[in-house]
């Protein structure tokens, strides 16, 4: 998998500066593929940190959203399917997981580095770069703070002490759970709010914070952010690809079919065909041919980017917390808002079980459906595995083994 490859290159480089080391090796030339740690502290160098930390949230991103799709019920793994290898994915998506699988410690591998580089970054812009360029510092610290609040609500959304007990740690400090962790990150977000730049960035980070909000079930500050987030017609953010660096959601999607989405999201295609717009299916026969599946279409080339966080959300979070007493909102009108950017007809009346199934649809493959499960499970019963079962992606045997705060 490409994380592996990833740690791989991250080895050969450090075994290719060691080596380099004055104390070993004299009168070597200066490295023309690599650019050292110190040479980083220079404002020539900032757009290209900013790119790694954006490209590292790009290549998190997609492998994030597949496995929180399997532990949800949002996707379907199985062996008939063309393609399926991977049994770590099988006991992923039955919610049966050891501390060992090889799939969970990469991604959590990958969270933490692009958590890490979010964070070196606003601390190289703030305390060890000297700036010519205030707008650049600014940028520097806005990109480095949004970031690095992403990848604090990952922490905070996807993975677990225990079946039941969400967080995370960071730099191999104690556990810290998901309500803190969400915090932590609405803490980056206020800091990357006085550092935006225009009114885009602005409501980019309010729309994050709407999210982060809406987890926590602070719905009068999630109504208010929403409010002040992306709004119709506004570009969202997204996680970007190419045929260099694919989309997963492709890869195993598509081309080599490891899961599928659930049969529901089917069913909502064949009860309105317009439905379609927003849930492209394309139907394939399983290994026993008796079977029928539908995969996605989503991502129909490897460099489909993923609509991450947009506007329709916005909408949706503010009909919600509107039929929860909060915020000013019109839930008809906000739902029938999302339902024709895709050319959905309209409905009559909205209540907290179409805001549930709306959710549903439009965030399909953005990670949201297994943090809404949890959510909405007390009051409308929407978990879907037994009690005992993994809710949480847990954190693995060995950051347990590498943090004596995890004992």
């Amino acid at each position: 998998m490409k994380r592996q490859w990833i740690f791989i290159s991250i080895i050969i480089s450090l075994m290719m500066l060691w080596t380099a080391c004055e104390d070993w090796v004299n009168g070597v030339e200066p490295l023309i593929d690599k650019i050292e740690d110190s040479q980083l502290d220079n404002e020539s160098q900032v757009d290209f940190m900013i790119d790694g930390v954006r490209a590292r949230f790009s290549s998190t991103t997609d492998i994030m959203t597949i496995l929180t799709g399997l532990l949800s019920d949002e996707l379907f793994f199985s062996f008939d399917l063309p393609g399926a290898s991977y049994p770590q994915y099988y006991d992923i998506d039955v919610g049966v997981i050891t501390l060992d699988n090889n799939s969970i410690q990469s991604q959590l591998d990958a969270v933490g580095e692009l958590r890490f580089f979010a964070d070196d970054l606003v601390d190289r812009a703030s305390n060890r770069i000297t700036f010519t360029d205030q707008a650049k510092k600014a940028e520097a610290i806005y990109w480095g703070s949004f970031y690095g609040a992403v990848g604090r609500s990952y922490y905070a959304s996807y993975f677990g002490l225990t079946e039941e007990e969400g967080g995370g740690t960071i730099d191999a400090g104690p556990f810290i759970p998901s309500d803190e962790m969400y915090a932590l990150a609405l803490e980056k977000c206020e800091t990357a709010l006085l550092n935006a730049s225009d009114d885009w960035e602005t409501s980019l980070v309010n729309s994050l914070m709407a999210r982060l909000y809406l987890y926590l079930g602070d719905y009068s500050n999630a109504a208010a952010k929403a409010a002040v987030g992306l709004q119709e017609g506004d570009p969202g953010l997204e996680a970007l690809y190419s045929d260099q660096t694919d989309n997963y959601w492709h890869v195993f999607g598509k081309s080599r079919i490891q899961f599928v989405p659930d049969a529901r999201f089917h069913d909502y295609v064949v009860a309105d065909p317009n439905e379609a717009n927003r849930i492209p299916l394309v139907e394939i026969q399983g290994l026993d041919t008796t079977n029928i599946y539908y995969r996605q279409d989503l991502y129909q080339e490897k460099s489909s980017p993923i609509n991450w966080l947009t506007w329709q959300e916005m909408a949706l979070i503010e009909a919600e917390c509107a039929l929860r007493g909060a915020g000013s909102g019109d839930p008809v009108g906000l739902v029938n808002q999302v339902r024709d950017s895709h050319g959905i007809d309209p409905l009559g009346n909205v209540d907290m079980e179409t805001i549930i199934v709306e959710r549903d649809k439009e965030l399909l493959t953005t990670g949201q459906r297994l943090v809404d499960q949890r959510r909405f499970d007390d009051e409308y019963g929407t978990w879907h595995l037994d009690d005992g079962l993994w809710m949480y992606l847990p954190i693995t045997q060995n950051e347990r083994n590498g943090n004596p705060n995890l004992d």
